[in-house]
């Protein structure tokens, strides 16, 4: 251990300098990018792969902000990385003085990048539920009422921070002359404002989807489905908490290293969470139907059971014989007892409902079958019929 003081501060009381071999956060961050890297390289390949070989439809404008959102999160990793290299997650006591510059300069452009970033990954969410919402005023309101908050807001904190100092670069050189001014406020609005976005996101498609004339066991699959940025959120709401530890001493280049590593997650766990909203597709297509079928077996039979013993007025109790030769529709060859009978997946209640809707009048066809259509579509589950055969045009 070195018993000289080279650091760019001196070390408390009982406390030696080592700038040699001195602790840090260098495993740490490095294990969590790589982690986190490869998770999202992941799942937004599985969201490409799925939108072109399964769903087979084009990219909207949801796929493009969730893939420019991996393309910054590469490069929010190597700034971060490259700061790491400089001095950031050491001790200032254990970092060279004439580090300090470089590594606040990365850590600083880092942060810009942040700021873009967690914008176009809320924005990939909200254009996601533009696109299978759009169908229902209130939805289309609160919807594009989000896009436009984070748009300015983001916009508003990106360039609060780039000008918080006079020069720009007096923000990670203090050797160069000028003023910033109070740090304080930067970090707690900058969280703020992410943690209530953040919720906003998450609560939006819940009370949207809950509205929608839906079974509480559909409505809690596809719920599941969006509530995955939950995630992000507590990544986001831990940030905030963590965010006094800024000012709690002079210790910058580890404590600001502490506060990172939950931004890493928050905008990794969001690119994650975003993607993952195409995963029904792809484990429908890819997981085992025996399987798939097995788990589903049970409350499938309960929703058969009450499609069929519940007829449409004007009609026998007997199976429609029309329905047989119609694409799509599943022959049943034996009668459904409490043993005997075939097993249905999530989707099989609204092909029923599909092949049998012309028979209903046309009062009852509302704009919410659209709209679980839709939903259960972008969510993952392609239904046989398509829009128009559902709505009679």
């Amino acid at each position: 251990m070195a018993t000289g003081w080279l650091g760019a501060l001196p070390p408390p009381p009982g406390v030696d300098a080592n700038i040699v071999n001195p602790h840090s956060q260098w495993h740490s961050n490095i294990a969590l990018h790589t982690a986190c890297l490869t998770l999202s390289t992941a799942s937004v390949a599985m969201r490409l792969y799925t939108r072109a070989r399964i769903t087979r439809t084009k990219l909207g404008i949801d796929d493009w902000f969730c893939l420019l959102s991996y393309f910054l999160s590469i490069t929010f990793s190597g700034l971060m990385i490259k700061s790491y290299t400089l001095g950031i997650g050491r001790h200032m006591w254990d970092t060279p003085p004439q580090w300090i510059p470089h590594a606040f300069k990365y850590f600083t452009f880092g942060q810009y990048v942040y700021l873009v970033l967690s914008g176009t990954i809320k924005l990939s969410f909200l254009f996601f539920y533009h696109r299978i919402f759009s169908p229902q005023t209130m939805s289309k309101l609160f919807i594009n009422v989000g896009i436009v908050f984070v748009c300015c807001a983001n916009t508003g904190l990106l360039f609060s921070t780039i000008f918080s100092c006079t020069p720009i670069e007096h923000a990670w050189n203090i050797m160069v002359p000028g003023h910033c001014f109070d740090p304080k406020i930067l970090p707690y609005l900058s969280g703020g404002l992410n943690t209530a976005t953040d919720l906003y996101v998450l609560v939006l498609p819940m009370s949207l989807l809950w509205g929608l004339n839906l079974s509480i066991a559909r409505k809690a699959k596809l719920i599941a489905v969006f509530g995955l940025g939950a995630f992000a959120c507590i990544a986001s709401i831990v940030r905030l908490a963590m965010t006094p530890i800024l000012s709690s001493s002079l210790d910058a280049t580890w404590n600001i290293s502490r506060i990172a590593l939950w931004a890493v997650i928050e905008v990794n766990v969001g690119i994650i969470c975003a993607s993952l909203t195409l995963l029904p597709a792809f484990l429908d297509r890819h997981w085992p139907k025996s399987f798939s079928s097995s788990l589903s077996r049970f409350w499938s039979y309960t929703i058969s059971r009450q499609h069929s013993s519940k007829p449409a007025s004007g009609t026998s109790s007997k199976p429609s014989q029309a329905n047989s030769g119609q694409p799509g529709v599943r022959e049943v060859k034996k009668s459904m007892t409490s043993h005997d009978f075939a097993p249905l997946d999530d989707m099989d209640s609204v092909r029923m409902y599909n092949s049998n809707v012309q028979k209903y009048p046309e009062s009852t066809r509302t704009t919410e079958m659209s709209s679980v259509e839709d939903v259960e579509r972008w969510a993952g589950t392609e239904p046989v019929t398509e829009r128009s055969d559902v709505l009679g045009r």
